[in-house]
């Protein structure tokens, strides 16, 4: 995803992700973040997060991103006793752009993998 496409068949796929041993009662104020610096060609991109394990998309949003560097940032968090929430940022210098996902719970402790999808850049 580091050179801009000329067609259709260069879109591809970048992931952030981080497998974590999380907790059916988290308490509030928990986090864990993830982070890394990715190259993005000018288009129009899906970009979603999910709780692999889980078997959903907890956020999802069609975005258009200028050309250039960006820092990629993610965290699944804890806001309220018992309740995670994904928080991801995309920002190229001039202000972030948000992926934020509902709360939700978890019923079973154990491993679980949290994943942020880039997938394009489409031209339209």
């Amino acid at each position: 995803m580091s050179v801009a496409p000329s067609s259709a068949t260069d879109i591809g796929t970048a992931q952030l992700s981080r497998t974590l041993y999380l907790t059916a009662s988290p308490t509030a104020g928990a986090s864990a973040p993830m982070s890394r610096s990715i190259y993005l060609a000018a288009g129009y991109y899906d970009w979603s997060s999910t709780l692999e394990g889980r078997g959903q998309t907890f956020a999802g949003r069609h975005i258009y991103l200028a050309a250039g560097w960006y820092s990629w940032n993610c965290a699944i968090q804890s806001p309220a006793n018992g309740w995670y929430r994904d928080t991801c940022t995309l920002d190229h210098g001039g202000g972030p752009a948000y992926l934020v996902s509902d709360q939700y719970k978890l019923y079973v402790s154990g491993s679980y993998t949290f994943v942020s999808f880039l997938y394009g850049p489409f031209t339209a």
